[in-house]
């Protein structure tokens, strides 16, 4: 491998170097290529008029670094010095949805290349590694059952004693902090239409009432490949507005025994994922409010069959995907026993730790709302 930084002259080697250094090694790291796929990137580090920029290239023959040239990349990324800081220092958490990060960065060209980069670059924390290990070798009956079982209202210990062992559970008509009438565009939009909802890129920011308008103009028949956080609009689990929390999350425990909760809205393909599979290496809860949504669900124990990825932070994803098996690059994905669950609007879905999953909403526009519990 070779690395070239490019500065202006005029300025003295300094933090911008520093971190772009680390973000390679960062990508020597976590970077894997199993797909065989190319592509190239150019990584653009900036204080006021300095500048240091790096090329990535990635095929089958592996990563490379070098100096850019003047011939234009396909997808640049451009980070001030001080977000490049952030992202190094708490890598292990850093979530690329969080608009003070999204807020400051510019993205051009190939958004999937930048994507394949920006995830490259994540690393776990050894707590996360620590939870994902458990789960994986824990000896639990819950792994062998044949389908999730639908329970109404069950207790706070009921969901506990779930958790504890492992079982995923769906939970129908659970208790509500407000009014349950049917949620639909119009009222999200009449209700939360002035609160800033997410924040893509330093030039793409929304209220909940632009997004819903992207909502009702989005044609997914129209569309060809998804590129995750892009191409349809779907917040993606980007945090859930404060303004918003009293009226969505379901009245289990309090809202100070889980983690930030995200939200899932938008319109969507019906055909292909919401969300590839992956698994979070915290208890959660799914909370559908609009339209229905399919998952299919692996047991944490199955983890070797179904190709985690090496870099990863807050979630892990796979190589593999349930819906286009590659069975010559991924022969063991063969053995993988799986369930499938289709949760209805109104219901809760109680997901223990790593437990593998993959969403598909049946119905668009789609609204849910995840959270994970604080233990």
């Amino acid at each position: 491998m070779v690395m070239t930084l490019a500065k202006d002259r005029a300025t003295p080697v300094g933090d911008g170097q520093k971190y772009l250094e680390q973000f390679q090694d960062l990508l020597v790291q976590g970077f894997e290529n199993p797909l065989g796929e190319e592509g190239d990137c150019r990584l653009r580090l900036t204080d006021g008029p300095s500048e240091w920029s790096l090329d990535i290239c990635f095929s089958a023959a592996g990563l490379h670094f070098s100096g850019p040239d003047s011939s234009a990349a396909s997808a640049e990324l451009t980070i001030p010095v001080t977000t490049a800081q952030r992202l190094v220092e708490d890598i292990e958490t850093v979530d690329f949805r969080d608009p003070e990060i999204m807020s400051t960065v510019r993205l051009d060209g190939n958004l999937e290349t930048i994507n394949r980069i920006a995830k490259a670059l994540l690393q776990p924390s050894s707590d996360a590694l620590t939870r994902m290990s458990a789960a994986t070798e824990k000896a639990s009956s819950a792994y062998r059952i044949k389908e999730v079982e639908r329970v109404e209202r069950p207790t706070e210990l009921e969901l506990l004693t779930a958790l504890s062992e492992g079982r995923p559970m769906i939970v129908t008509d659970p208790p509500l902090p407000r009014d349950s009438r049917p949620w639909t565009l119009d009222r999200l939009a009449n209700e939360y239409g002035d609160v800033p909802l997410r924040v893509r890129s330093a030039e793409h920011q929304e209220t909940v009432a632009e997004f819903v308008a992207s909502m009702r103009a989005f044609n997914a028949a129209r569309v060809g490949k998804i590129i995750e956080g892009h191409t349809k609009p779907y917040t993606e689990g980007c945090a859930l507005p404060e303004a918003m929390r009293s009226a969505f999350v379901p009245g289990y425990f309090s809202l100070h025994d889980y983690i930030e909760p995200q939200i899932w809205l938008g319109s969507v393909p019906v055909t292909m994922p919401a969300s590839t599979l992956h698994r979070d290496p915290m208890d959660g809860f799914l909370y559908q409010i609009m339209g229905r949504k399919r998952l299919i669900l692996y047991s944490p124990d199955q983890a070797p069959l179904l190709y985690p990825m090496k870099a990863w932070n807050n979630y892990q994803p796979c190589w593999v995907s349930p819906e286009q098996p590659e069975y010559q690059r991924f022969p063991r994905f063969k053995e993988a026993q799986r369930l499938e669950v289709i949760l209805q609007p109104g219901e809760l879905l109680v997901q223990p730790a790593s437990w593998f999953h993959e969403v598909y909403c049946l119905d668009s526009p789609t609204f849910s709302v995840s959270y994970f519990y604080r233990h």
